[in-house]
């Protein structure tokens, strides 16, 4: 048994220095997804396709600008979500990964610090987004909403933990890749 284990850790560190770069990666895209897709909405009202202009053309610009951030936002929404349900099952690999291949301590509270995140972002903070925005994307913004202050705190969070995230797997790939024990 102990030979079986010691002989399994190099595999099982080097899958779990995989795992660790495909979701670091993951989430860069992620990041560039969710900015292109405002990007991609704010073209659509600058220069639209013929068919699209007369599709909108008895709409005001307004309208057609509510209608391309909520269509963006949706998308945003669908894949935060769907990227939440990846990374949870990711994040328990990457845990057991680092739990059995014996890398020392730092790595695993590294890693399990990364499940952590995960689970509050999709567990609540995605969710309590989605329900704000949703709220946010038709009504008036003058005066300032109610739901305007949670929404970005929310919003921030999202982004703060994800970039923690992100670094948390970029130190945890750098002490698999050195090979240490910690």
């Amino acid at each position: 048994m102990i030979v079986a284990t010691v002989m399994t850790s190099p595999v099982q560190r080097s899958t779990l220095l995989f795992i660790l770069g495909v979701w670091c990666g993951a989430s860069v895209f992620m990041w560039f997804v969710a900015t292109r897709n405002f990007a991609v909405a704010r073209a659509l009202q600058e220069t639209p396709a013929s068919g699209f202009e007369q599709i909108t053309a008895p709409l005001d610009a307004e309208a057609v600008r509510l209608a391309t951030r909520h269509q963006a936002s949706e998308v945003n929404r669908l894949f935060f979500d769907g990227w939440g349900l990846v990374q949870i099952p990711i994040a328990l690999i990457a845990f057991a990964l680092a739990w059995r291949a014996d890398t020392g301590r730092t790595l695993l509270v590294l890693v399990g610090l990364m499940l952590l995140i995960v689970a509050a972002l999709q567990f609540y903070v995605v969710p309590e987004t989605i329900r704000l925005g949703r709220i946010l994307d038709f009504i008036p913004r003058d005066p300032t909403p109610p739901e305007d202050a949670p929404f970005w705190r929310l919003h921030h969070t999202y982004t703060s933990l994800d970039m923690l995230k992100f670094v948390l797997g970029l130190v945890s790939a750098g002490i698999l890749a050195r090979g240490a024990r910690p």
